[in-house]
C-alpha cells in the first residue's frame, strides 16, 4: 500500500517560469530596436525583422499590444507581502493602421497570478498560472485558505501600449536558451488616457528583457519538481544578467528601473490616494 501510495505521486508536472530584468529604454536602444527593420504580414498581424547591422543580435518585432491590468490583493497588500499577484488581463492587438479604432474584447480577459520564486522587484523569478480555477487554487494555498479569490478587491487598474521584440539569435550566433522577449510598457492608469492636462496624470515607461520557459518533469513528485524548477529559474536568470550586462549601452540600469506598479504607488502616496 505504502509503495502504491508513493507512486500515486509521481508524475508528470508542468510550470510556466519566466524570469525578468527591467531596464529604462534610452535613446540608444530606441535608435537600434526600432530602425533598420524589414516587414513581413502573416495573416492580419505583421513581424518584423531587424536587420540593423549595429544591433549585436537578431529580434523579430511583434505586433503591439494594448494591455490592461487589473490587479486585486486585500486593502492592505496582503497577497503581495506573500509573494503573490492576481490580475485580470485584457490584451488587445493593436492595429496595422493606426487610424482604425482598438476594439476593447471582454473575451480577451483572462486571470493570471505570478508567484515569486526568487528576486527582487528589479529582477525577478516566477511561476505563472493562467485561467480562475488555477488563480482561485494558488490564493488558497498561499494563504492557507483563510482567504478566496472572491474575498479580494481591486487595487490598481493600468493600461499599457506594448512594444515587444523576441530576440531569435544572440550576438555568438546561437539561438536562446528559452524564449526570450524584450518589451517597452508606455503605462497609464486604465480610463485615464485622455485626462485633463490641468491633472498631473500617471505616465511610466518602463522596459524588460524576459526568459519564458515550459518546464515539465515526468516521474517526479511536487517538491522534487519545485526543486527543479528554482534551480532551472536561477540557471536562466543568469543567462539574462549575462546577455544585459553584454550590451549596458542598450539595457540602461543607472538609474534604478522603477516597475510599473512601484512608479505607481508612488504617484498615489504623493497625490495623498492612499
Amino acid at each position: 500500500m505504502a509503495l502504491k501510495a508513493a507512486a500515486s505521486t509521481l508524475r508528470r508536472i508542468v510550470s510556466n517560469v519566466e524570469v525578468e530584468r527591467k531596464f529604462n529604454p534610452g535613446p540608444k536602444f530606441a535608435s537600434l530596436l526600432t530602425s533598420s527593420i524589414r516587414t513581413s504580414t502573416q495573416g492580419q498581424h505583421q513581424e518584423r525583422i531587424s536587420h540593423n547591422e549595429k544591433l549585436p543580435f537578431s529580434v523579430i518585432n511583434h505586433p503591439g499590444q494594448l494591455i490592461r491590468d487589473t490587479y486585486y490583493d486585500t486593502k492592505d497588500d496582503h497577497l503581495c507581502t506573500l509573494g503573490l499577484w492576481v490580475r485580470q488581463r485584457n490584451i488587445n492587438i493593436l492595429p496595422l493602421n493606426s487610424t482604425l479604432p482598438i476594439a476593447d474584447r471582454e473575451d480577451n480577459t483572462e486571470w493570471n497570478a505570478k508567484v515569486r520564486l526568487g528576486g527582487h522587484f528589479r529582477n525577478s523569478q516566477f511561476v505563472e498560472y493562467d485561467g480562475k480555477k488555477k488563480v482561485s487554487e494558488e490564493v488558497l494555498r498561499i494563504t492557507n485558505s483563510k482567504m478566496r479569490l472572491e474575498d479580494l478587491q481591486v487595487v490598481s487598474d493600468l493600461q499599457s501600449r506594448r512594444t515587444e521584440w523576441e530576440v531569435v539569435r544572440l550576438a555568438d550566433g546561437k539561438a536562446p536558451s528559452a524564449k526570450m522577449t524584450i518589451i517597452v510598457d508606455e503605462v497609464t492608469e486604465a480610463g485615464k488616457e485622455k485626462a485633463d492636462e490641468s491633472e498631473s496624470a500617471f505616465n511610466h515607461t518602463i522596459g524588460e528583457v524576459e526568459l519564458f520557459e515550459e518546464f515539465v518533469t515526468e516521474e517526479k513528485d511536487d517538491a522534487e519538481h519545485e526543486a527543479l524548477r528554482k534551480e532551472i529559474a536561477t540557471q536562466r536568470m543568469g543567462e539574462l544578467e549575462e546577455f544585459m550586462l553584454a550590451h549596458p549601452d542598450i539595457f540602461s540600469t543607472d538609474p534604478k528601473p522603477i516597475g510599473k506598479l512601484s512608479a505607481y504607488e508612488t504617484w498615489r502616496t504623493l497625490r495623498g490616494q492612499f
